[in-house]
Protein backbone atom coordinates (compact mmCIF):
# COMPACT_ATOMS: atom_id res chain seq x y z
CA UNK A 1 0.00 0.00 0.00
CA UNK A 2 1.29 3.43 -1.00
CA UNK A 3 0.29 6.68 0.64
CA UNK A 4 0.03 9.84 -1.47
CA UNK A 5 -1.07 13.33 -0.48
CA UNK A 6 -3.37 15.86 -2.14
CA UNK A 7 -2.74 19.56 -1.63
CA UNK A 8 -5.25 21.95 -0.05
CA UNK A 9 -7.25 23.81 -2.70
CA UNK A 10 -6.26 27.33 -1.74
CA UNK A 11 -3.40 29.12 -0.05
CA UNK A 12 -1.97 27.26 2.94
CA UNK A 13 0.82 29.12 4.78
CA UNK A 14 2.47 25.86 5.91
CA UNK A 15 2.28 24.11 2.56
CA UNK A 16 5.82 24.49 1.18
CA UNK A 17 7.42 23.65 4.52
CA UNK A 18 5.13 20.65 4.99
CA UNK A 19 5.74 19.49 1.42
CA UNK A 20 9.51 19.50 1.96
CA UNK A 21 9.05 17.52 5.18
CA UNK A 22 6.73 15.04 3.49
CA UNK A 23 9.27 14.42 0.73
CA UNK A 24 11.94 13.84 3.32
CA UNK A 25 9.62 11.41 5.11
CA UNK A 26 9.29 9.34 1.92
CA UNK A 27 6.23 10.77 0.18
CA UNK A 28 6.08 9.17 -3.31
CA UNK A 29 3.72 11.69 -4.96
CA UNK A 30 2.09 15.00 -4.11
CA UNK A 31 -1.01 15.95 -6.09
CA UNK A 32 -1.22 19.71 -6.62
CA UNK A 33 -4.92 20.56 -6.84
CA UNK A 34 -5.56 24.30 -7.07
CA UNK A 35 -8.91 24.80 -8.87
CA UNK A 36 -9.47 28.35 -10.04
CA UNK A 37 -5.82 29.33 -9.95
CA UNK A 38 -4.40 31.02 -13.02
CA UNK A 39 -1.42 29.61 -14.84
CA UNK A 40 0.70 32.44 -13.47
CA UNK A 41 -0.40 31.82 -9.89
CA UNK A 42 0.38 28.10 -10.12
CA UNK A 43 3.75 28.78 -11.79
CA UNK A 44 4.64 31.13 -8.94
CA UNK A 45 3.69 28.47 -6.41
CA UNK A 46 5.77 25.83 -8.24
CA UNK A 47 8.76 28.16 -8.36
CA UNK A 48 8.82 28.17 -4.54
CA UNK A 49 8.89 24.36 -4.32
CA UNK A 50 12.40 22.99 -3.58
CA UNK A 51 13.84 21.50 -6.76
CA UNK A 52 14.36 18.04 -5.25
CA UNK A 53 10.61 17.89 -4.43
CA UNK A 54 9.36 18.79 -7.91
CA UNK A 55 9.82 15.28 -9.41
CA UNK A 56 7.14 14.08 -6.95
CA UNK A 57 4.46 16.57 -8.05
CA UNK A 58 1.38 15.68 -10.10
CA UNK A 59 -0.50 18.69 -11.51
CA UNK A 60 -4.30 18.78 -11.64
CA UNK A 61 -4.43 22.05 -13.61
CA UNK A 62 -2.28 23.79 -16.23
CA UNK A 63 -0.66 20.54 -17.29
CA UNK A 64 1.90 22.24 -19.56
CA UNK A 65 3.71 23.44 -16.43
CA UNK A 66 4.57 19.83 -15.51
CA UNK A 67 7.37 19.58 -18.06
CA UNK A 68 8.52 23.14 -17.39
CA UNK A 69 9.02 22.50 -13.67
CA UNK A 70 10.14 18.86 -13.84
CA UNK A 71 6.99 17.39 -12.30
CA UNK A 72 6.32 13.66 -12.56
CA UNK A 73 2.77 13.68 -13.90
CA UNK A 74 -0.64 15.16 -14.60
CA UNK A 75 -4.13 14.34 -13.34
CA UNK A 76 -7.53 14.51 -15.07
CA UNK A 77 -10.97 14.91 -13.48
CA UNK A 78 -13.61 12.26 -14.00
CA UNK A 79 -15.16 12.91 -17.41
CA UNK A 80 -12.54 15.50 -18.38
CA UNK A 81 -11.23 15.14 -21.96
CA UNK A 82 -7.59 14.13 -21.91
CA UNK A 83 -5.06 16.23 -23.74
CA UNK A 84 -1.79 14.68 -24.99
CA UNK A 85 0.78 14.13 -22.25
CA UNK A 86 4.55 14.39 -22.89
CA UNK A 87 6.32 11.04 -22.96
CA UNK A 88 7.48 9.87 -19.55
CA UNK A 89 4.90 11.76 -17.49
CA UNK A 90 2.58 9.81 -15.21
CA UNK A 91 -1.12 9.89 -16.17
CA UNK A 92 -3.61 9.90 -13.31
CA UNK A 93 -7.36 10.39 -13.23
CA UNK A 94 -10.35 10.49 -10.89
CA UNK A 95 -13.13 7.89 -10.91
CA UNK A 96 -16.37 8.02 -8.97
CA UNK A 97 -18.13 4.83 -10.08
CA UNK A 98 -17.37 1.33 -11.21
CA UNK A 99 -17.92 2.11 -14.91
CA UNK A 100 -15.31 4.88 -14.99
CA UNK A 101 -12.92 2.67 -13.02
CA UNK A 102 -13.40 -0.11 -15.58
CA UNK A 103 -12.61 2.31 -18.40
CA UNK A 104 -9.44 3.58 -16.71
CA UNK A 105 -7.83 0.26 -15.78
CA UNK A 106 -4.83 -0.47 -17.95
CA UNK A 107 -4.98 2.96 -19.62
CA UNK A 108 -3.61 5.14 -16.83
CA UNK A 109 -0.75 4.92 -14.36
CA UNK A 110 -2.97 5.75 -11.39
CA UNK A 111 -6.65 6.16 -10.54
CA UNK A 112 -8.22 7.92 -7.54
CA UNK A 113 -11.49 6.16 -6.66
CA UNK A 114 -13.74 8.20 -4.39
CA UNK A 115 -15.37 8.65 -2.00
CA UNK A 116 -14.52 5.37 -0.30
CA UNK A 117 -15.51 6.75 3.12
CA UNK A 118 -17.42 9.92 4.09
CA UNK A 119 -15.20 12.81 3.06
CA UNK A 120 -13.46 14.91 5.71
CA UNK A 121 -12.93 17.95 3.48
CA UNK A 122 -16.26 17.90 1.58
CA UNK A 123 -19.35 17.84 3.76
CA UNK A 124 -22.00 15.39 2.56
CA UNK A 125 -19.66 13.64 0.13
CA UNK A 126 -20.33 9.96 0.89
CA UNK A 127 -19.84 6.60 -0.87
CA UNK A 128 -22.69 5.45 -3.11
CA UNK A 129 -21.17 2.34 -4.67
CA UNK A 130 -21.30 -1.35 -3.79
CA UNK A 131 -18.11 -2.17 -1.88
CA UNK A 132 -18.43 -5.85 -2.70
CA UNK A 133 -18.53 -5.26 -6.47
CA UNK A 134 -15.55 -2.89 -6.34
CA UNK A 135 -13.51 -5.38 -4.29
CA UNK A 136 -14.39 -8.20 -6.70
CA UNK A 137 -13.37 -6.10 -9.69
CA UNK A 138 -10.05 -5.10 -8.12
CA UNK A 139 -9.35 -8.75 -7.27
CA UNK A 140 -9.81 -9.96 -10.85
CA UNK A 141 -7.69 -7.36 -12.60
CA UNK A 142 -5.57 -8.72 -15.42
CA UNK A 143 -1.81 -8.23 -15.43
CA UNK A 144 -2.25 -5.39 -17.92
CA UNK A 145 -4.86 -3.73 -15.72
CA UNK A 146 -2.63 -4.00 -12.67
CA UNK A 147 -0.22 -1.50 -14.20
CA UNK A 148 -2.85 1.02 -13.05
CA UNK A 149 -2.47 1.73 -9.34
CA UNK A 150 -5.89 2.28 -7.76
CA UNK A 151 -5.93 4.65 -4.76
CA UNK A 152 -8.75 4.99 -2.25
CA UNK A 153 -9.75 8.60 -1.65
CA UNK A 154 -12.27 10.15 0.73
CA UNK A 155 -12.23 9.98 4.51
CA UNK A 156 -8.78 8.42 4.64
CA UNK A 157 -7.46 8.23 8.21
CA UNK A 158 -4.94 5.74 9.66
CA UNK A 159 -7.70 3.63 11.21
CA UNK A 160 -9.27 3.01 7.77
CA UNK A 161 -6.13 2.10 5.83
CA UNK A 162 -6.36 -1.61 6.66
CA UNK A 163 -9.90 -1.64 5.27
CA UNK A 164 -8.61 -0.12 2.02
CA UNK A 165 -6.07 -2.91 1.77
CA UNK A 166 -8.78 -5.51 2.44
CA UNK A 167 -10.83 -4.08 -0.43
CA UNK A 168 -7.87 -4.51 -2.78
CA UNK A 169 -6.74 -0.91 -3.24
CA UNK A 170 -3.07 -0.36 -4.07
CA UNK A 171 -2.82 2.76 -1.95
CA UNK A 172 -4.61 5.59 -0.19
CA UNK A 173 -4.73 9.33 -0.89
CA UNK A 174 -4.89 11.67 2.09
CA UNK A 175 -6.38 15.14 2.08
CA UNK A 176 -8.60 16.39 4.90
CA UNK A 177 -7.12 14.28 7.70
CA UNK A 178 -3.67 15.63 6.93
CA UNK A 179 -4.34 19.31 6.30
CA UNK A 180 -6.78 19.72 9.18
CA UNK A 181 -4.20 18.34 11.63
CA UNK A 182 -1.73 20.51 13.58
CA UNK A 183 1.12 18.19 12.52
CA UNK A 184 0.48 17.00 8.94
CA UNK A 185 3.78 15.13 8.66
CA UNK A 186 2.94 13.04 11.70
CA UNK A 187 -0.42 12.12 10.15
CA UNK A 188 1.41 11.05 6.99
CA UNK A 189 3.75 8.90 9.06
CA UNK A 190 0.80 7.26 10.83
CA UNK A 191 -0.85 6.54 7.47
CA UNK A 192 2.37 4.94 6.21
CA UNK A 193 2.69 2.79 9.31
CA UNK A 194 -0.92 1.65 8.92
CA UNK A 195 -0.38 0.95 5.20
CA UNK A 196 2.95 -0.82 5.53
CA UNK A 197 3.84 -1.73 9.12
CA UNK A 198 7.32 -2.91 8.16
CA UNK A 199 8.24 0.38 6.52
CA UNK A 200 6.92 2.34 9.46
CA UNK A 201 9.07 0.26 11.78
CA UNK A 202 12.11 0.67 9.53
CA UNK A 203 11.89 4.45 9.67
CA UNK A 204 12.49 4.17 13.40
CA UNK A 205 15.70 2.27 12.59
CA UNK A 206 17.72 4.67 10.44
CA UNK A 207 21.13 3.04 11.03
CA UNK A 208 21.43 -0.42 9.46
CA UNK A 209 24.45 -2.17 10.95
CA UNK A 210 26.17 -4.69 8.67
CA UNK A 211 28.47 -7.36 10.05
CA UNK A 212 31.91 -7.70 8.47
CA UNK A 213 34.29 -10.44 7.46
CA UNK A 214 37.98 -10.39 8.32
CA UNK A 215 38.05 -8.69 11.73
CA UNK A 216 38.89 -10.08 15.16
CA UNK A 217 35.24 -10.25 16.27
CA UNK A 218 33.05 -13.06 14.99
CA UNK A 219 29.80 -12.08 13.29
CA UNK A 220 27.86 -13.16 16.36
CA UNK A 221 30.14 -11.10 18.62
CA UNK A 222 29.74 -8.11 16.31
CA UNK A 223 25.95 -8.40 16.48
CA UNK A 224 25.96 -8.81 20.26
CA UNK A 225 28.05 -5.71 20.83
CA UNK A 226 25.94 -3.74 18.37
CA UNK A 227 22.70 -4.77 20.04
CA UNK A 228 24.06 -3.94 23.48
CA UNK A 229 25.04 -0.54 22.08
CA UNK A 230 21.44 0.06 21.02
CA UNK A 231 21.48 -1.06 17.38
CA UNK A 232 17.97 -1.75 16.12
CA UNK A 233 18.75 -3.32 12.75
CA UNK A 234 21.51 -5.82 11.94
CA UNK A 235 22.32 -7.32 8.56
CA UNK A 236 24.36 -10.54 8.62
CA UNK A 237 26.80 -10.32 5.71
CA UNK A 238 29.15 -13.30 5.39
CA UNK A 239 30.98 -13.67 2.09
CA UNK A 240 33.73 -16.10 3.12
CA UNK A 241 31.77 -18.85 4.88
CA UNK A 242 30.05 -22.01 3.73
CA UNK A 243 26.32 -22.58 3.82
CA UNK A 244 26.29 -24.47 7.12
CA UNK A 245 28.34 -21.85 8.94
CA UNK A 246 26.23 -19.02 7.53
CA UNK A 247 23.03 -20.71 8.69
CA UNK A 248 24.42 -21.38 12.17
CA UNK A 249 25.58 -17.78 12.55
CA UNK A 250 22.39 -16.26 11.13
CA UNK A 251 20.28 -18.36 13.50
CA UNK A 252 22.30 -17.17 16.48
CA UNK A 253 22.22 -13.53 15.40
CA UNK A 254 18.48 -13.65 14.70
CA UNK A 255 17.83 -14.98 18.21
CA UNK A 256 20.12 -12.37 19.72
CA UNK A 257 18.36 -9.56 17.83
CA UNK A 258 14.94 -10.78 18.94
CA UNK A 259 16.10 -10.67 22.54
CA UNK A 260 17.10 -7.02 22.10
CA UNK A 261 14.08 -5.95 20.04
CA UNK A 262 16.18 -5.45 16.90
CA UNK A 263 15.51 -6.52 13.31
CA UNK A 264 17.81 -9.11 11.72
CA UNK A 265 18.12 -9.63 7.98
CA UNK A 266 20.40 -11.92 5.99
CA UNK A 267 22.46 -10.74 3.05
CA UNK A 268 22.26 -12.68 -0.23
CA UNK A 269 20.08 -15.63 0.80
CA UNK A 270 16.32 -16.08 1.09
CA UNK A 271 16.90 -19.71 2.08
CA UNK A 272 19.06 -18.81 5.08
CA UNK A 273 16.71 -15.99 6.07
CA UNK A 274 13.81 -18.44 6.20
CA UNK A 275 15.72 -21.26 7.89
CA UNK A 276 17.34 -19.03 10.52
CA UNK A 277 14.15 -17.28 11.60
CA UNK A 278 15.51 -13.89 10.54
CA UNK A 279 13.19 -10.98 9.81
CA UNK A 280 14.06 -10.95 6.12
CA UNK A 281 16.69 -10.79 3.42
CA UNK A 282 18.65 -8.29 1.37
CA UNK A 283 19.42 -9.26 -2.22
CA UNK A 284 22.14 -7.66 -4.30
CA UNK A 285 22.39 -7.37 -8.08
CA UNK A 286 23.21 -11.04 -8.61
CA UNK A 287 21.37 -12.63 -5.70
CA UNK A 288 18.08 -13.61 -7.31
CA UNK A 289 14.79 -12.26 -8.57
CA UNK A 290 13.00 -9.89 -6.17
CA UNK A 291 9.49 -11.02 -7.13
CA UNK A 292 10.33 -14.67 -6.57
CA UNK A 293 12.05 -13.77 -3.29
CA UNK A 294 8.91 -11.99 -2.10
CA UNK A 295 6.79 -14.99 -3.05
CA UNK A 296 9.00 -17.23 -0.95
CA UNK A 297 9.36 -14.85 1.99
CA UNK A 298 5.67 -13.99 2.09
CA UNK A 299 4.32 -10.65 3.29
CA UNK A 300 5.52 -11.02 6.87
CA UNK A 301 9.26 -10.65 6.26
CA UNK A 302 11.44 -7.79 5.06
CA UNK A 303 12.91 -7.68 1.58
CA UNK A 304 15.52 -5.18 0.46
CA UNK A 305 17.33 -4.83 -2.85
CA UNK A 306 20.50 -3.13 -4.01
CA UNK A 307 20.07 -0.16 -6.36
CA UNK A 308 23.23 1.17 -8.01
CA UNK A 309 21.85 2.75 -11.19
CA UNK A 310 18.72 4.05 -12.92
CA UNK A 311 17.86 0.65 -14.41
CA UNK A 312 17.88 -0.99 -10.98
CA UNK A 313 15.77 1.84 -9.57
CA UNK A 314 13.21 1.29 -12.33
CA UNK A 315 13.12 -2.44 -11.55
CA UNK A 316 12.69 -1.75 -7.85
CA UNK A 317 9.68 0.46 -8.52
CA UNK A 318 8.18 -1.84 -11.14
CA UNK A 319 8.38 -5.01 -9.04
CA UNK A 320 6.42 -3.42 -6.20
CA UNK A 321 7.61 -5.98 -3.68
CA UNK A 322 10.58 -4.37 -1.89
CA UNK A 323 10.33 -2.82 1.56
CA UNK A 324 13.41 -0.68 0.99
CA UNK A 325 16.33 -0.15 -1.38
CA UNK A 326 20.02 -0.06 -0.53
CA UNK A 327 21.40 2.83 -2.62
CA UNK A 328 25.09 3.47 -3.23
CA UNK A 329 27.98 3.61 -3.11
CA UNK A 330 28.15 7.09 -1.60
CA UNK A 331 31.94 7.03 -1.90
CA UNK A 332 34.71 4.49 -2.41
CA UNK A 333 34.93 1.75 0.21
CA UNK A 334 37.22 -1.26 0.61
CA UNK A 335 34.51 -3.26 2.43
CA UNK A 336 32.83 -4.46 -0.75
CA UNK A 337 34.52 -6.30 -3.61
CA UNK A 338 33.40 -5.49 -7.17
CA UNK A 339 32.27 -2.04 -6.08
CA UNK A 340 29.81 -0.32 -8.42
CA UNK A 341 30.68 3.16 -9.72
CA UNK A 342 30.66 5.76 -6.94
CA UNK A 343 27.49 7.88 -7.02
CA UNK A 344 28.30 10.74 -4.68
CA UNK A 345 25.64 13.01 -3.21
CA UNK A 346 24.17 14.05 -6.57
CA UNK A 347 23.94 10.51 -7.88
CA UNK A 348 22.34 9.24 -4.68
CA UNK A 349 19.77 12.05 -4.75
CA UNK A 350 18.87 11.23 -8.36
CA UNK A 351 18.38 7.52 -7.64
CA UNK A 352 16.29 8.20 -4.53
CA UNK A 353 14.08 10.45 -6.65
CA UNK A 354 13.74 7.66 -9.20
CA UNK A 355 12.51 5.28 -6.47
CA UNK A 356 9.27 7.29 -6.13
CA UNK A 357 9.03 6.98 -2.37
CA UNK A 358 10.47 3.51 -1.84
CA UNK A 359 12.57 4.08 1.33
CA UNK A 360 16.31 4.16 0.68
CA UNK A 361 19.22 3.31 2.98
CA UNK A 362 22.43 4.77 1.58
CA UNK A 363 25.64 2.76 1.76
CA UNK A 364 29.30 3.11 0.85
CA UNK A 365 32.05 4.60 3.00
CA UNK A 366 29.69 6.83 4.98
CA UNK A 367 31.08 8.67 8.00
CA UNK A 368 29.04 10.36 10.74
CA UNK A 369 29.91 13.79 9.33
CA UNK A 370 28.22 12.79 6.06
CA UNK A 371 24.81 12.23 7.63
CA UNK A 372 23.34 15.73 7.15
CA UNK A 373 24.10 15.47 3.42
CA UNK A 374 22.80 11.89 3.27
CA UNK A 375 19.58 12.93 5.00
CA UNK A 376 19.22 15.89 2.63
CA UNK A 377 19.36 13.49 -0.32
CA UNK A 378 16.01 12.06 0.77
CA UNK A 379 17.40 8.92 2.40
CA UNK A 380 15.46 7.11 5.13
CA UNK A 381 18.69 5.91 6.70
CA UNK A 382 22.27 4.72 6.25
CA UNK A 383 23.85 1.27 6.07
CA UNK A 384 27.25 1.06 7.76
CA UNK A 385 29.84 -1.65 8.21
CA UNK A 386 33.54 -0.76 8.57
CA UNK A 387 32.84 2.54 10.33
CA UNK A 388 31.18 0.65 13.17
CA UNK A 389 34.15 -1.58 13.91
CA UNK A 390 36.98 0.92 13.54
CA UNK A 391 39.55 0.55 16.35
CA UNK A 392 37.28 -2.01 18.03
CA UNK A 393 35.19 0.81 19.51
CA UNK A 394 31.82 -0.62 18.48
CA UNK A 395 29.73 1.12 21.13
CA UNK A 396 31.12 4.62 20.66
CA UNK A 397 31.17 4.27 16.86
CA UNK A 398 27.51 3.26 16.81
CA UNK A 399 26.64 6.16 19.12
CA UNK A 400 28.34 8.62 16.75
CA UNK A 401 26.23 7.45 13.81
CA UNK A 402 22.98 7.36 15.81
CA UNK A 403 23.54 10.82 17.29
CA UNK A 404 24.65 12.28 13.96
CA UNK A 405 21.49 11.00 12.27
CA UNK A 406 19.25 12.37 15.02
CA UNK A 407 20.99 15.71 14.78
CA UNK A 408 20.47 15.74 11.01
CA UNK A 409 16.69 15.38 11.36
CA UNK A 410 15.10 18.81 10.85
CA UNK A 411 11.48 17.85 11.60
CA UNK A 412 11.21 14.76 13.74
CA UNK A 413 13.28 11.64 14.27
CA UNK A 414 10.70 9.49 16.07
CA UNK A 415 7.02 8.96 15.43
Amino acid sequence: MKTVVISPEGEEPREHVVLAALCEAGLPRYHVRKPGWSREALAGWLARVPEHCRPRLVLHQHHALAAEFGCCGVHFKDGQPESPVPHGLLRSRACHDLASLEAALGRHDAVFFSPVFPSISKSGHRPTFDFRRVAERLARRTSAERRTEVFALGGIVPERVARCADLGFDGAAALGALWQAPEPVRVFHDLCVAAEPWRGALRRRPVMCITQDGISLSHEEQAERLCRAGAQWVQVRMKRAGEAERLKTATAVAALCRAHGAHCIVNDSVEIALASGADGAHLGRLDGDWVEARRRLGPGRLLGGTVNDAAAAARAVACGCLDYAGVGPWRFTTTKANLSPVLGAAGVRALIGALHGLPAWVIGGIEPDDLPAVRASGAAGVAVSSGLFRDGAVESNHARYACAWAGAAPFFSKP
